[in-house]
């Protein structure tokens, strides 16, 4: 450092240490008497306060009804290559048919969009990619991944998403080879999950597996993040389903 750097550092140091000695030998710093008997008088006769209690907060939808807009990271590691997919899917559940819809950035191909619902026994899947749809009358393939098979389920206390209190689950079990299948022939191996649910709705997902295909060791990881939910939408559901069809009559 030269000179003329070590002389400005000095000025400055000098200017703060002289405002220094002005305040404090310039400015009355002992408080009026009264004054502080009055803060001594209040602090004796003060009580303390019992902390607020948090409010719980009923969930406006139920295992059989309800709407949940979840965030969605979906990531793939073997050989050294690690790809991962991300998004949002909103997925509801109610009386007259269930529905579902989001958007998902895929490795390779860009921003992927769709569209679910039932009628009865059916269920038609509409995928959008580069402005171009196919309709297909099975779920989006999402829907099962975190549905295992063989799986043991332990409750580990309370969680809170949402505002809402919740049961935090411990999942282990087998992954089904089925739900994979479009992605990767020959899947299997075992998961551990987390999930936390409210009034039995799922509010948040955190899956982790170890798997083999084809002799390749596999890490799969899925977290699944609840940022709305509420009660189910009849007319979200029948626009979802005209929408669907009306492509599919094409």
């Amino acid at each position: 450092m030269n000179k003329l750097v070590w002389m400005g550092i000095a000025a400055v140091a000098a200017v703060l240490l002289f405002m220094l000695w002005m305040y404090l030998t310039l400015v009355d710093h002992t408080p009026p008497p009264d004054r502080f008997k009055q803060n001594i008088t209040t602090s004796r006769t003060q009580t303390p306060q019992p902390p607020p209690t948090t409010a719980v907060v009923k969930p406006p939808f139920n295992a059989s009804s309800y709407e949940v807009n979840y965030t969605l990271v979906f990531t793939v590691s073997f050989s050294g290559i690690t790809m991962t997919m991300e998004g949002w899917v909103v997925i509801g559940t109610g009386h007259a048919g269930n529905y579902s819809f989001g958007m998902l950035t895929v490795p390779l191909q860009g921003t992927a969009t769709f569209k679910s619902a039932t009628e009865g026994n059916a269920t038609y899947t509409m995928t959008c990619l580069h402005g171009y749809c196919t309709v297909n009358e099975e779920e989006w393939p999402f829907i099962g991944l975190i549905d295992g098979v063989n799986v043991t389920r332990t409750a580990k206390g309370q969680c809170r998403r949402l505002n809402y209190t919740g049961t935090l689950y411990e999942e282990r079990g087998m992954l089904d080879p089925k739900a994979f299948s479009r992605f990767v022939e020959g899947l299997s191996g075992n998961y551990t999950a987390y999930v936390c649910e409210a009034n039995g709705v799922m509010l948040s997902a955190d899956l982790t597996a170890t798997t083999s295909a084809h002799g390749e060791m596999m890490r799969i990881t899925l977290k699944m993040e609840a940022v709305k939910a509420g009660p189910y939408s009849s007319e979200t559901y029948r626009r979802n389903l005209q929408e669907v069809k009306a492509v599919s009559n094409r």
